[in-house]
């Protein structure tokens, strides 16, 4: 189980690594870096194995074959899953299917390339990353913690769920306009109610507006954390997730100042969105696949009082 721990913690990590050059990648319009061809590069040395001294070319060389690197480890993991917890599907399942999901993200990786970085890929290319990440969480957390009760589910699991969904809608719409520089801050334009009949400001105005709702959520899940006495590493994930999610609030907004200037600002963006969702997915799963006393005397309380 260790080696099964180590390996899916490592690729998780590799993972997390890869969003965020992901993102320096298109934040520096370096997307086409390597022209139309893939996986090599265009012109490059060794016949497209290596890049040339072209900053574009070597950024988006790099992010390949860091995902290659995650693409080897996702395979190395599902082989350790297979052989040391065929016994547990909850371990197996996962690890497999993330090799299955990387296969089809290389696939539509190639497309966004052929497609001329077509918006409407890119977002579907990020998605599919965290789904990746869920998958590889899912190997962590599951490799981490016995299952202490055969049953599932509850109304604070579901909760964990609907947080983690939500975190991954606010990323998805910041994903599709990141690029798209619109002033304004808090409010798009400056304004209450800006021209919604241009799709791009609608995602704008969406994007804020879930995130704001979110942010209240993830609020109300601390206080209830506390209240309901779940366990600490519980309370830690969900008051880490809301934290990063403030600070990210943030770096939204300094996006918005240096009018989407900063590669690096939209790396850094992206890396926490992707942190937050991989936290809010680990408290869901482990509320999943253990749940405790607290959630149990809850659902009895409730049984009781009707």
């Amino acid at each position: 189980m260790a080696s099964t721990r180590r390996l899916s913690t490592l690729t998780l990590g590799a993972t997390l690594a890869l969003v965020a050059i992901g993102g320096f990648t298109r934040g520096s319009g370096s997307g086409y870096g390597c022209a139309d061809r893939w996986p090599l590069c265009e012109d490059g040395l060794l016949g497209g194995l290596l890049p040339r001294a072209d900053y574009h070319m070597i950024v988006e060389w790099t992010h390949r074959w860091v995902a290659a690197v995650v693409g080897v480890l996702a395979i190395a993991t599902a082989v350790a899953a297979w052989r040391r917890e065929r016994d547990r599907p909850l371990v197996v399942v996962p690890a497999v299917a993330a090799v299955g999901v990387i296969g089809v993200q290389a696939w539509v990786g190639r497309l966004v390339v052929k497609g001329d970085l077509d918006a409407d890929l890119v977002s579907v290319h990020l998605a599919i990353s965290m789904v990746v990440v869920a998958l590889l969480t899912t190997v962590v957390v599951t490799t981490s913690r016995p299952i202490r009760s055969s049953e599932r589910g509850g109304p604070w699991t579901g909760r964990l769920f609907v947080a983690a969904a939500a975190s991954l809608a606010v990323l998805l719409l910041g994903s599709y306009v990141h690029n798209l520089y619109i002033g304004g801050w808090p409010l798009v334009g400056n304004t209450l109610l800006p021209d919604l009949s241009n799709r791009f400001v609608a995602v704008h105005f969406l994007h804020r507006l879930v995130a704001a709702v979110v942010l209240v959520y993830l609020g109300w899940l601390v206080v209830a954390a506390r209240r309901s006495g779940r366990s600490r590493l519980e309370q830690s994930l969900v008051g880490g997730a809301t934290g990063l999610y403030a600070v990210n609030i943030g770096l939204g907004a300094a996006h918005v100042f240096t009018k989407v200037g900063s590669s690096l600002l939209v790396a850094a963006h992206l890396l926490l969105a992707a942190l937050v969702w991989t936290m809010l997915v680990a408290a869901a799963i482990g509320a999943a696949v253990t749940r405790d006393a607290a959630e149990r005397a809850e659902r009895r309380g409730r049984v009781i009082a009707g």
